[in-house]
Parts: structure tokens; sequence; C-alpha cells
């Protein structure tokens, strides 16, 4: 489905966004997971037993429920303070963040500044999170899901797939979404992955193409991938020795010849 141009945002997500995140999380939505996931985005983290003290369902639904939404990775649960006797307390995904978009369980203001806090793009405005948005049903299936959790992962393949897949552009998502797209990706990697803000050690020297992205450490003679699509591999974020078998090294044996040529 092609996304017309979105001239003035709001605190609305449209509706046809809305609809392929409903089939992008692939979740079976009803009224009580409707209700649990508002009151964990709005208290969380909480134990279940508080869910079901201030909702209108019973302990053993909630917790019926609460099961199928780990499962799904809508919610998580954790170990809880002493204060609370060892029980678990939970909390929302980023997954979960995006379903209550999806089904519009709270006010979309509410959820997006949740999403931003949880992607730290607090200074992001939410006409910008909502470009980046459109992308996910272009760029994550089935198991790589999981790359919505990581905003440096998502950032990257965000930028490396508007570079490599021209059919998106104005035949999916139109050119001036794409281009804030791009945009919004190329200011988020230079401000915070290339930086020293970043949690990697900045590298001595970067490279890249459309193929992939790398960090050289000199004095350890390591690589960070932040992305290659060289092989089936696919790495993002990840350290990697200069192993003369991977095609990534290859690459960059190539173009640093060329480059002192």
């Amino acid at each position: 489905m092609r996304h017309d141009a979105i001239i003035n945002y709001g605190n609305l997500v449209p509706e046809s966004l809305r609809l392929e995140l409903r089939r992008l999380v692939n979740v079976e939505y009803d009224n009580v997971m409707n209700d649990i996931l508002a009151y964990i985005i709005m208290k969380g983290p909480v134990t279940l037993y508080r869910v079901s003290r201030e909702t209108p369902y019973s302990i053993s639904s909630i917790y019926k429920k609460a099961k199928y939404m780990v499962k799904n990775n809508l919610i998580l649960a954790r170990e809880s303070s002493d204060r609370l006797n060892g029980k678990r307390v939970y909390e929302v995904t980023v997954k979960g963040l995006l379903t209550c978009l999806a089904y519009k369980c709270l006010d979309d203001d509410i959820v997006l500044s949740r999403l931003k806090a949880r992607w730290n793009l607090r200074n992001y405005d939410n006409g910008k999170l909502i470009t980046i948005l459109t992308i996910l049903p272009h760029i994550v299936r089935g198991e790589s899901l999981r790359i919505i959790e990581n905003i440096d992962t998502l950032m990257i393949t965000a930028l490396s797939t508007l570079i490599n897949n021209s059919s998106i552009s104005g035949k999916l998502i139109d050119e001036s979404t794409v281009t804030s797209i791009k945009n919004t990706s190329i200011y988020y990697l230079v401000n915070n992955i290339l930086s020293n803000s970043s949690n990697v050690k900045r590298p001595d020297i970067i490279l890249g193409n459309n193929s992939f992205l790398v960090g050289y450490y000199r004095n350890s003679k390591m690589l960070y991938v932040y992305i290659c699509r060289l092989c089936e591999k696919n790495c993002v974020l990840t350290y990697t020795t200069c192993d003369e078998h991977c095609p990534l090294i290859n690459e960059l044996n190539r173009d640093i010849s060329n480059l002192v040529k």
C-alpha cells in the first residue's frame, strides 16, 4: 500500500499506517489485551495483581492474557525490587507500543511520547517519528521484528533499505516521505552512532558504501560493523576480526587499494 504525503501530523497516526502496523505486529487482539496494554503503558512497570485490581478483569484472566502478551513480545517481565517481595513486574516493549498505535489503545500523542523515550528520540517531533514508522512494514519481516527494539539497528536498516531498494521510493512511499526518512536516519547516525555519544568507542576511521558501513580500530585491528549486506549474514552492530574469508574484508581491501592509487 502506498502512503500519501503526510502534511499535517498533529497527534494522529494515519489510518493506512495503522492498518499496516496491525499486519506487522500480527497478534490476536481483544478488549482485555487492549486494557492491559494501555494500563501497563501508563503505569508500568507494574505487577499483574495491580493490573487486575484497577481493571475490570479477574486475576486469572489477566495472567492468561499476560502470558500470551509475553510470548508475543508485547510486554516483558522482570524481577521487582525487594519492596515487592520478589514479585514480577511487567513493562511494555517497542512492539507493544506499536500494537497500541495499531489499535489505538491510547491517544497517539501519549504512545508516541513513550516510543520516543524508549528509542531515545526525545528531541524528535512526532512528524519525524511517524515517517520512521512508515518504513517499518518495508524493512521488518518475521524474525527480523526484533530490530525495532534497537533504534541504532533500525535507523541503519531504514537508511540502507532506502538506498538499495529504489522500488520503495515513489511506489510504496511517496518521495517526500522517503527523503524525510533518509534525512532523519542520517541525522541520527551522525549524532549518535558515529559520534562519541554512542556506547561504542569511536573508531579511528569509518568506511562505507551502499553495501556496508564499518569502523576500524587500528590498535586492536578490529572492525565494528554498523551494517553489512555483502553476504547472507547481514551483520548489524557487531565487532568482527579482519578475517580474510569475510566478503567485507575483500571489499575493504579493494576500496583502500583504489584510494591509494
